[in-house]
């Protein structure tokens, strides 16, 4: 009995969290070199999972990381706003839909540098580890998820 209860209750979860997912904005604005090939790769990455993307090229990204307050260490490729919330680098789109989710009081997420094997950064089954990290106002960082 605890099984099959403990089955259903798994059951109402996942179907919640994909109709939550469902609900959660799609439409993204990412600021990016006009002249980055992963960059592109990234955008197709997320309109594969049917994201609007609102492509901005500029090349002044480091002045749009300054005005949108991203720490200097986590500064990355490209820079997007989604929701309120700044995403920058090769962020996986599942640590986007968990930001846009459970909505925590900080300003965004970041995957520092350009990890080799994160969306868009693809090189066969070459795969480094990776933390995305989130960031608040002050410049206060928490390791958000781990790759």
């Amino acid at each position: 009995m605890k099984t099959i209860l403990a089955l259903a209750a798994l059951s109402i979860l996942t179907v919640s969290s994909v109709f939550a997912s469902d609900l959660l904005s799609k439409e993204i604005t990412v600021y990016k070199n006009p002249d980055c090939g992963c960059c592109n790769r990234w955008i197709e990455y997320l309109e594969s999972y049917n994201y609007k993307v609102k492509k901005e090229n500029t090349r002044d990204v480091h002045g749009i990381k300054r005005q949108l307050g991203i720490p200097l260490n986590l500064a990355a490729c490209h820079t997007a706003v989604i929701d309120g919330y700044v995403v920058e680098g090769h962020v996986p789109e599942r640590d986007i839909q968990k930001l846009l989710l459970f909505r925590p009081k900080i300003k965004g997420i970041a995957a520092p540098g350009m990890p080799i094997g994160s969306p868009g950064m693809e090189r066969g089954d070459d795969q480094e580890a990776y933390k995305v990290m989130s960031f608040d106002e002050s410049g206060n960082t928490e390791v958000f998820a781990e790759h």
